[in-house]
């Protein structure tokens, strides 16, 4: 859920820190989009869980955190930091789920 809300603020501000329709503006917004898709991944693998659900979880738990990474590299601020921890975390999280039996 966490991942979700930070997606979603980020989507919005957008038009905070972009006044204009800019080719920056469009990319910051869909980053914002990407992280609301690992989002919702999360979410359905958490509601319906799989082996394949936990694997595209992970998978993509894990692209989010090398993507924050290289963000925080380039660019350190609070932020992208705290999205960094966050993906992270549910890296961890989707991988300790990874190894464990799906209940039937």
């Amino acid at each position: 859920m966490a991942a979700l809300l930070l997606a979603v603020a980020h989507i919005f501000m957008t038009t905070r820190l972009y006044e204009d329709l800019t080719i920056q503006a469009l990319w910051f917004a869909g980053t914002g989009l990407g992280v609301f898709a690992v989002g919702l991944v999360n979410v359905l693998a958490l509601q319906a869980p799989t082996m394949l659900g936990r694997a595209l979880a992970l998978l993509a738990n894990l692209l989010t955190t090398i993507l924050m990474i290289l963000l925080y590299w380039l660019h350190p601020a609070g932020q992208i930091l705290f999205g960094l921890a966050l993906f992270a975390v549910l890296s961890v999280c989707t991988l300790t789920a990874f190894l464990r039996p799906i209940p039937t």
